[in-house]
């Protein structure tokens, strides 16, 4: 069992706008997670957020493929229980909840942007490969929404916020 999650999204912003948002550590940082990202091949480097329960909040990366402006490849890697996954998921149920302590996932995944201009601005596709087995898939769902309901509609309102100035 094996699932990637791909998703394109139109942007207004020009592509140099967009890399900007994706390139540099304290812009990205404002609309996806705290890091030490550096745009350089071979460059490690880490995301952090808050622990929460089942996650102690970090994601080790390596950037592994790097073609400024237009495609930057990272990999994602990170542990979590599968109180992690029942919390996104906002499942409210104490037997799921129990059953969640039980299940551990290891991440090794990979992650790319890739930004091609479009007629209204930028196509921005991200794609999020290597979830393997149930345990993985069922995490790329979950993963896979938070891009759509959170992640992204941040960078939306950050590249807005830019261009008014």
């Amino acid at each position: 069992m094996k699932r990637d999650i791909v998703i394109s999204i139109e942007l207004p912003q020009a592509p140099a706008q967009v890399w900007a948002a994706l390139s540099d550590a304290e812009t990205l940082g404002a609309w996806f997670m705290k890091n030490d990202f550096a745009p350089r091949l071979g460059h490690r480097f880490t995301f952090r957020m808050a622990p929460q329960r089942g996650w102690d909040g970090l994601t080790h990366c390596e950037v592994v493929e790097l073609d400024a402006p237009r495609r930057v490849a990272m990999t994602y890697r990170g542990e979590a229980t599968g109180e992690k996954v029942i919390a996104c998921a906002g499942v409210r149920s104490d037997v799921v909840k129990s059953a969640g302590k039980g299940l551990f996932a290891s991440l090794d995944t990979r992650l790319a942007f890739t930004l091609e201009p479009s007629g209204t601005g930028t196509r921005l596709t991200l794609e999020h490969r290597g979830f393997e087995g149930f345990k993985l898939v069922v995490v790329s769902f979950v993963m896979g929404m938070g891009w759509k309901r959170s992640v992204f509609p941040r960078l939306r309102a950050l590249l807005e916020k830019n261009a008014r100035g």
